[in-house]
């Protein structure tokens, strides 16, 4: 092939392409059309951070002038009916394990102790009130020979701070666990040994 002939043939497919990427680009970008939104959401599995973003939400609570949070946190397996399941939450945020053994043990304790209820002289129910046998106090019945270390650890009047079922829950604990790191069982108190 001779070099005219390769150059004429090359400027011809040059000036081809440039007038089809003048005109024909041009003529065409009005028919190019966007991709559509589909009309409908599939959603996949959430990741662990999502999943206690959105406890953390439904855990939120609003009044008209504050915001309080609880902690949500899931609860290890236990038999559906385990007693007194509704303390479970407020038990694992004050320190208790998140252990089916530990959880469902706890259950029989408040279950034996009070049928689940917080039992207190300062209860605003008449009928729990009437409850109360003297010296034991709140859903896990803290006698009142832990007076000093309870007002101690709170630094609230006792009463006060085991009508509380969130401190009530939290002093077991800290029975329980005072007593188990001695090697002892920690539900002596409560004759669950």
């Amino acid at each position: 092939m001779n070099l005219k002939r390769f150059l004429l043939l090359s400027i011809f497919t040059y000036g081809i392409c440039a007038l089809w990427a003048i005109t024909g680009v041009q003529g065409n970008a009005d028919t190019i059309k966007t991709p559509s939104v589909p009309s409908t959401v599939t959603l996949g599995m959430l990741t662990p951070q999502q999943l206690e973003d959105r406890a953390e939400e439904l855990t939120t609570t609003t009044t008209s002038t504050t915001t309080s949070t609880v902690p949500f946190t899931r609860l290890a397996d236990f038999h559906p009916d385990t007693k007194c399941q509704e303390w479970f939450q407020t038990a694992i945020t004050v320190g208790w394990p998140n252990k089916t053994e530990t959880l469902e043990k706890l259950g029989r304790l408040l279950w034996k102790e009070t049928r689940c209820l917080n039992i207190t002289p300062l209860s605003s129910d008449p009928k729990l009130a009437d409850r109360f046998n003297g010296s034991d106090h709140g859903v896990a019945q803290i006698n009142e020979i832990h007076i000093k270390y309870v007002e101690q650890v709170f630094n609230m009047p006792f009463a006060e701070a085991m009508s509380d079922p969130t401190l009530n829950l939290r002093f077991a604990y800290l029975l329980y666990s005072d007593i188990a790191e001695t090697g002892s069982c920690g539900w002596k108190p409560w004759r669950l040994c």
